[in-house]
């Protein structure tokens, strides 16, 4: 017996429903909400045909340009009325479908149809919602490969996540190993990592502007250097790590400068906790009985955890490995905190920093676009070669 693609009309029409609230928020071309009715249609018209009068809610989604929701409950309440006339498989896909619908709907809303009104802004010459704008095609994107802006922000941005991605991870899985053994007051060390995590990032980033003041600041009462000013020195720190030495660097080798390292060391303080119960969950995963065996053949601390900590906690890793990429490559909310201008010469711009101000301080929507895709493409290339390089290392089976 043939059956009915229920859950194939229930998705045509929860796209359906979204493309006519997108039509009438200006985000969609009438002729493209139209085609989702169009390939509605013939569904509804196959449902009839083969549910009969049972299939009659289907109908109810021609109607939704008059109210949207219609296109949903429509196939929702051709489903209860079919009941269990439907095949049993047939229930569970639709079903099944059901429920998934409303977290897929807000991944689409929130996330993959963002994305793509970002491409089509970015083909339009200086996009600000005031004027109409004229088809540009490529040309925001050529304009981007020879903004030195641009590059002086990718070469920041990788600069960040060299640093900070690598240096969070292996401190979080050090203070993680430390938090794992039997010491007293575990619960209060533990909770004293996590409430950096759980303060606002603007407001940890306010006092850290405090902790770098020049003149009062308390990192420069610790170090008993007065006056250094952390978050205005544009000087790379290999520059100032190598000039004692007589070796002098310029350029992308001298490094990111002071300022953008103390914005470095405030991300990692702030993420660090997270990473730290997320490891946490990896260690305790990991069976006591292969430490008990390895301290009977002799292995020390050292071996313990490199034989057999560091391979089963490869999941973990490779995880927030994964998300510290992705977050890295998005880092704003301290940067323009603690450096509102993006630093003196522009040594703390980065992508995202470039982008705000792109498409918030200069009213140029279409280019903040080109470059919010080009640094998608970045993320996801890098992302695929981590899943091609770094997954085949991951030991899944303990």
């Amino acid at each position: 017996m043939r059956t009915y693609p229920l859950h194939g009309i229930l998705g045509v029409g929860v796209l359906l429903a979204l493309g006519l609230y997108a039509q009438r928020l200006g985000f969609l071309p009438a002729w493209a909400a139209w085609g989702l009715w169009a390939g509605y249609l013939p569904l509804a018209l196959w449902g009839l045909l083969w549910g009969g009068w049972r299939a009659v809610p289907l109908a109810l989604g021609l109607l939704a340009p008059l109210f949207p929701p219609l296109a949903f409950l429509g196939p929702l309440g051709a489903a209860l009325a079919l009941g269990r006339t439907l095949p049993e498989k047939a229930q569970a896909a639709f079903y099944g479908w059901a429920l998934v619908w409303p977290a897929l709907a807000l991944l689409l809303v929130w996330q993959v149809f963002p994305t793509l009104y970002a491409f089509y802004l970015s083909l339009f010459d200086r996009v600000n919602f005031l004027r109409p704008a004229a088809f540009a095609g490529l040309q925001n994107y050529r304009i981007l490969l020879e903004d030195p802006l641009f590059w002086r922000a990718l070469g920041n941005t990788f600069w960040y996540v060299v640093f900070t991605v690598p240096t969070g991870l292996l401190l979080a899985t050090f203070v993680a190993i430390l938090l794992n053994t039997r010491v007293a007051f575990l619960g209060l060390y533990r909770t004293l990592f996590f409430l950096p995590y759980i303060t606002a990032l603007t407001a940890a980033a306010a006092v850290w502007r405090w902790i770098y003041h020049p003149e009062f600041g308390f990192l420069n009462w610790l170090l008993r250097t007065p006056g250094l000013d952390w978050l205005n020195t544009p000087t790379g720190v290999f520059a100032l790590l190598l000039r004692p030495l007589g070796i002098e660097v310029q350029g992308f080798w001298a490094g990111p400068s002071l300022a953008f390292v103390a914005v470095m060391a405030m991300s990692v303080w702030h993420f660090l906790g997270y990473q730290v119960v997320i490891l946490l969950a990896g260690l305790q995963a990991i069976p006591k009985e292969y430490y008990e065996a390895a301290e009977l053949d002799g292995a020390t601390f050292w071996q313990r955890h490199r034989l057999i900590t560091w391979p089963l906690l490869s999941p973990t890793t490779f995880f927030l490995f994964t998300l510290g990429l992705i977050g890295a490559f998005q880092v704003f909310t301290q940067v323009y905190v603690l450096t509102p201008t993006g630093g003196v010469l522009q040594d703390t711009l980065t992508l995202a920093f470039y982008l705000y101000n792109k498409g918030f301080r200069d009213s140029d929507f279409s280019y903040a676009s080109a470059i919010a895709m080009v640094t998608f493409l970045i993320i996801l290339a890098l992302t695929l070669v981590q899943r091609r390089v770094l997954e085949r290392r991951v030991n899944y089976e303990v």
